[in-house]
C-alpha cells in the first residue's frame, strides 16, 4: 500500500531542493507559459488551501479566508514566495498527518477522499519541483519510490480525467525500461524531458 504521507514529505523535500538552486525567477519553465516565479506562486497558492479544506471547510469558505493572502501572492518576488512556502510547509504537513485517508474533502470539482487529494498534491509538488529545477538548468531526481508512485498516479488518475485544460498533449518516446519513471510521468503531462533542462 502506497504511503502517501511519507511521499508528500519526500516531495516537499524535493521542492525545497529545487528552490535552493533557483536564482532566475523570470526563467521560462516546462510548464507552458509560466515562469519559475509563477510556478512557485501556484504551488504556494495550492498549499495554502490544504489546511482549511482538510478541516472541513467548503471551497467558498476557504476562498473567503484566503482572499487577502492569495491576492498578495501575485505581488511577491521569488525570494518572498520562498519564505511563504517555508512558512506554510509545516502546517500543511501537520494537516495531512491529522486527516484520515477516507475523510471526504470539498474540492473545486466536488467531494473526494482526502487520500486522493493527498496523492494529487504530492504529484503537483514533485512535477513543479522539476519545472523549477529545469528552468535553472537542472534535471532533479525525485527518488525511486516517489517517481514510481507519481507515475502510477498519472497513469491511473489522469487516464480517467486527462484534464486537457491543465496539461499539454503527452510527449511520445519516454515510456520504456531505460527511461526514468519521472521522465515518463512528466512526458504524460506534456513536458518534454528531451528539451529540458536547458543549459
Amino acid at each position: 500500500m502506497t504511503d502517501w504521507i511519507a511521499l508528500q514529505a519526500r516531495a516537499a523535500d524535493v521542492f525545497e531542493e529545487a528552490l535552493a538552486g533557483a536564482t532566475d525567477w523570470d526563467a521560462a519553465t516546462p510548464c507552458s507559459s509560466w515562469t519559475a516565479r509563477e510556478v512557485l506562486s501556484h504551488v504556494v497558492d495550492e498549499q495554502l488551501w490544504v489546511p482549511g479544506l482538510l478541516a472541513g471547510g467548503t471551497v467558498d469558505e476557504v476562498a473567503e479566508d484566503l482572499e487577502g493572502p492569495l491576492r498578495r501572492l501575485r505581488e511577491m518576488s521569488g525570494p518572498d514566495l520562498v519564505d511563504q512556502w517555508r512558512g506554510v510547509r509545516a502546517p500543511v504537513s501537520a494537516a495531512w498527518r491529522g486527516t484520515g485517508a477516507d475523510t471526504e474533502v470539498n474540492l473545486s470539482y466536488g467531494s473526494a477522499p482526502a487520500g486522493h487529494y493527498l496523492a494529487q498534491q504530492t504529484f503537483d509538488l514533485a512535477v513543479h519541483a522539476w519545472d523549477i529545477a529545469a528552468s535553472q538548468g537542472r534535471d532533479l531526481p525525485w527518488g525511486d519510490d516517489l517517481e514510481q508512485a507519481v507515475l502510477e498516479f498519472v497513469r491511473t488518475d489522469l487516464a480517467e480525467n486527462p484534464a486537457p485544460d491543465l496539461f499539454d498533449p503527452p510527449i511520445p518516446g519516454f515510456d520504456g525500461p531505460d527511461v526514468p519513471a519521472r521522465h515518463t510521468a512528466l512526458a504524460l503531462t506534456g513536458r518534454d524531458p528531451g528539451r529540458w533542462p536547458r543549459g
